[in-house]
């Protein structure tokens, strides 16, 4: 639909689009999960919905809105027996859980009210910021590293026993609705705070400051909330889900904590990542095998024959080549900006290699000119590193890999200055670990990139412009492609170069 994060539709052409990849029909399906168990309407909702599409309604239960992120998490682990944290905004009147999680299930042990919310905090001071609520919290984690000290959140949220507290009337009492038109906190904030940024209008260092407070007070919470689970549990590994869970920074905290042996994150971890949960939930609960999650390139793919025949409907020109992993490393070296599409596409937000746009991450200039020509967005907005697996020690400060972009590492002191396009202002990189199982391709073309300049790394940023989902179809990469300033594009074996 080219609608990013679509919000009020159902996704009838997903649903087809699975159905015709495993070879079935509606008919097939022996039960759907939905989230909604606290809304008595959802399962006539979704009953009705599917008769009218497919002319047939399988069976449906529901499950709640916050186990489903948490089975999201924990399935996709590698994991036996974790603790497990769901927070994100509200779902299912919940803002969050706490869980146990093993081979017989996951067992919620504690529950957070919708309004007693970290992800409503945060979602908060983005509208003060004023950027858009549930869409550019991701811009607020970013602009934090600009700020420093001088704002006092600690009367709005604070970490405690047990958790956090969160002073409620900073929010609207109708918090769940979401108009666009309408700011989302209450005078209260800007009695605190002072007046508040109009989108648009220019960002000050005290937005900076404000931006940074918030992240600090996140994290603080978020590490209280661990701490308590943690003492309640006993136990050293932790799975991660809800919208929260995108806070590469709140990650990277928590991965320190000296508890905590292993980390999950789900890579699809706010919403988008529900219904995978849903999935993995009802399969659990019916006795079905589940697979850990070995990558996410789940997505649709396109044949050759389908790219060449979008490429001639455009007649724009293009060559054909034998190996585009040595040619694409060749032109980064030099310089260039590459759109880079081969295979199934990525499951979640997080381009990781197969709808990409790839750049030289040597160079500061680099990150301003990808943000300037060709993402048109803020300059502020900070890029990620993709790196060969076996050099990540070599170059950032972790031992472990970090194959979804889910975790900002600092990168180590001497390869700052040879990172400069993918070193956030406060000297990490929210990196992906690249393994030749799993992306041989694209393992290969940044092996090829090392082999020309001595860095086991590219920039990778996702294949689309601000406000626009990743692209999906050929004609969509070439429409971006021609729309922007990329030097070239591959898709599959063909190369078109401006």
């Amino acid at each position: 639909m080219g609608i990013k994060a679509a919000q009020g539709y159902l996704p009838i052409k997903s649903i087809r689009a699975c159905l015709k990849q495993a070879g079935i029909s509606v008919q097939d399906i022996d039960l759907i999960v939905h989230p909604g168990a606290s809304y008595p309407s959802t399962l006539d909702s979704v009953a009705r919905y599917l008769e009218h599409q497919f002319h047939y309604a399988p069976l449906a239960e529901t499950v709640n809105h916050q186990m489903a992120h948490l089975a999201s998490a924990y399935y996709c682990s590698q994991f036996d027996e974790a603790m497990c944290l769901s927070y994100d905004g509200y779902g299912d009147q919940l803002s969050g859980a706490l869980a146990i999680a093993d081979s017989s299930g996951i067992r919620i042990l504690e529950t957070m009210e919708g309004i007693n919310s970290l992800g409503l905090f945060y979602s908060m001071i983005t509208s003060y910021l004023g950027f858009a609520v549930e869409r550019d919290e991701c811009k607020v984690m970013g602009l934090a590293a600009y700020g420093g000290d001088g704002v006092d959140l600690s009367e709005v949220l604070a970490p405690c026993d047990g958790g956090y507290r969160f002073d409620k009337g900073y929010l609207p009492d109708d918090y769940k609705r979401r108009n666009m038109f309408e700011p989302f906190y209450t005078d209260k904030l800007v009695n605190l705070l002072g007046p508040s940024r109009k989108p648009g209008a220019e960002i000050t260092q005290y937005h900076k400051d404000v931006a940074y407070a918030a992240q600090k007070r996140l994290e603080d919470c978020a590490i209280a909330l661990v701490t308590h689970l943690h003492r309640r549990t006993g136990l050293r590994k932790l799975c991660i889900a809800g919208g929260v869970g995108l806070n590469c920074v709140v990650n990277y905290r928590l991965s320190t904590l000296d508890f905590i042996d292993d980390i999950f994150v789900q890579p699809a971890s706010s919403d988008r990542g529900i219904a995978l949960g849903c999935a993995l939930y009802g399969s659990n609960q019916n006795s079905q095998a589940i697979n850990n999650l070995a990558h996410v390139f789940q997505g649709p793919t396109y044949s050759r024959s389908e790219i060449l025949d979008a490429i001639e409907l455009a007649s724009v020109a293009y060559r054909e080549i034998e190996d585009p992993a040595t040619v694409a490393a060749a032109m980064l070296s030099e310089g260039k900006i590459l759109a880079w599409y081969q295979g199934r596409s990525e499951f979640g937000p997080r381009a990781l290699g197969h709808r990409s746009i790839l750049a030289d991450p040597r160079s500061a200039k680099t990150k301003d000119e990808v943000n300037s020509r060709i993402k048109f967005r803020e300059e502020f907005r900070p890029f990620a590193p993709s790196v060969l697996a076996a050099h990540v020690s070599a170059v950032f400060d972790t031992r472990s890999l970090s194959p979804y972009m889910t975790i900002a590492f600092p990168v180590k002191d001497h390869w700052r200055d040879r990172l400069g396009a993918v070193v956030h202002v406060d000297g990490s990189s929210r990196i992906q670990t690249v393994q030749q199982q799993t992306t041989p391709l694209y393992h290969r073309l940044i092996s090829e990139f090392y082999q020309r300049t001595g860095v086991p790394a590219v920039l990778n940023t996702s294949f689309n412009v601000r406000g626009q989902p990743i692209v999906e179809t050929p004609l969509q990469a070439l429409a971006t492609f021609a729309s922007t300033g990329l030097d070239a594009l591959f898709m599959e074996k063909y190369l078109l170069e401006k």
